[in-house]
């Protein structure tokens, strides 16, 4: 998209648009950037520490990946429905029964000691980070008229990446001081406040249209994905979720490897997330100068480079800077997906959608791990970073060739939902 399209993207909003803006009070917005700093938070406290857990339990790296990645099969599995359920009970309900998730999933890490329970808790939160991905972006979407979109999502992908650097470095130093299982003791802490944001949310606007019933879910899925654009959006968002999964599973292996303290680990997993932060102040202006399809095609390009020098460097401010790195192509590519797909997309079908979106990234997110945790058996762990960044570069040049997909779609919904 060029500068000139981008801006005319970014019009003045139809009255659907006004309408739905004047019923979100402007505490929503805050409430929902709220949620997203203790439910990130929360994940990232123990995500980066379950592998190191696991190893010292004394499991291979390719039992580790296998958690990792089996651990995303009941995500996966929810995410259609639960997109469907944002769309018939609303956000809030979601958003709840995640944070309920979230809770038990840190209590059984904190107290259980077993492989098994790693695994049980494990799938709990990637359940209950469905709900806080679904629930929350739709928010935004509705929230949102075609003026403030893409700048809402930049914010809200924002406070999703200042939770995800408090994250690690809680973890970190609980994880140094007392041992890992201290490190999983925030995941529940932290959604004491998040319930009590929750229940606060207050006019959360709604699609004005009739909407697909829960049990029904599935019969719009093709509409939807036949969309102009749409394919192109889930196919990118897979290929980034295969480079943040390899920073989750294997990255803090990789450090550990090298030498650095678990203090360390915790500071440059860290660094993922500020840079993303960082480089979301500048969503809206990069679109404006280099449209979706550049920006989009840039931003997959510095994670194949990220991932491509990890194993060459063994330094902490060495291994920070790629860090940052990775980190400024997730910053990019994540909200850009996000505003993308909601625009592509009629607003009673935006739960469907995103959580469309959620199953094809935990597809990547079960099969990543596995895949490159083989590739590491068989060739050093070293190479499972290699073969990220050769994936990464491929889906370059898939895009490369498919540039003009970013464009505004014609305006319609994806089909009627099913009488």
């Amino acid at each position: 998209m060029s500068a000139t399209r981008a801006a005319g993207a970014a019009g003045a909003p139809s009255a659907g648009d006004a309408g739905r803006a004047a019923m979100a009070p402007p505490s929503v917005l805050w409430l929902n950037n709220a949620l997203q700093v203790l439910s990130n938070a929360a994940w990232y406290s123990a995500a980066p520490f379950i592998p190191l857990y696991l190893a010292a339990q004394g499991a291979s790296v390719a039992v580790v990946g296998t958690i990792v990645g089996v651990s995303g099969v009941a995500p996966l599995l929810v995410s259609i429905h639960a997109g469907a359920l944002v769309d018939e009970r609303g956000p809030i309900v979601v958003a709840k029964a995640s944070v309920i998730l979230f809770a038990a999933a840190g209590a059984i890490l904190t107290v259980l000691h077993r492989l098994w329970a790693v695994a049980v808790a494990y799938a709990l939160m990637g359940i209950g980070n469905i709900g806080f991905a679904i629930a929350p972006q739709a928010i935004v979407a509705a929230a949102s008229t075609d003026a403030t979109r893409v700048r809402n999502y930049g914010y809200y992908a924002l406070w999703n990446s200042a939770g995800a650097v408090v994250g690690p470095v809680i973890g970190g130093l609980a994880a140094g001081h007392f041992g890992y299982t201290a490190a999983f003791a925030p995941v529940w802490l932290l959604m004491l406040p998040a319930f009590g944001v929750t229940a606060s949310l207050r006019g959360v606007p709604a699609a004005a249209r009739a909407r697909v019933s829960l049990a029904t879910a599935h019969t719009v899925i093709g509409a939807i994905v036949r969309q102009r654009g749409v394919g192109a959006i889930l196919f990118l968002s897979s290929m980034m979720v295969c480079a943040q999964t390899l920073q989750q599973s294997f990255y803090p292996l990789y450090l550990h490897k090298v030498g650095l303290p678990d203090t360390l680990i915790g500071l440059v997993v860290a660094a993922v997330s500020l840079s993303s932060m960082l480089v979301r102040t500048l969503l809206a202006w990069g679109v404006a100068w280099l449209g979706y399809a550049r920006l989009l095609l840039g931003a997959t390009a510095l994670a194949a480079i990220a991932l491509g020098i990890t194993p060459l460097l063994h330094q902490f401010w060495t291994l920070v800077v790629a860090s940052g790195l990775l980190g400024a192509s997730l910053g990019f590519t994540q909200p850009l997906t996000m505003s993308l797909l909601a625009e592509c997309v009629a607003a009673e079908f935006w739960g469907i959608a995103f959580g469309v979106r959620q199953s094809v990234q935990r597809v990547s997110a079960i099969a990543s791990p596995v895949v490159f945790g083989l590739v590491s058996v068989a060739r050093g762990l070293e190479s499972a970073f290699l073969a990220g960044a050769l994936t990464l570069l491929g889906a370059v040049l898939i895009m490369a060739r498919a540039a003009g997909y970013a464009r505004r779609p014609a305006a319609g919904p994806p089909g009627q939902p099913p009488a």
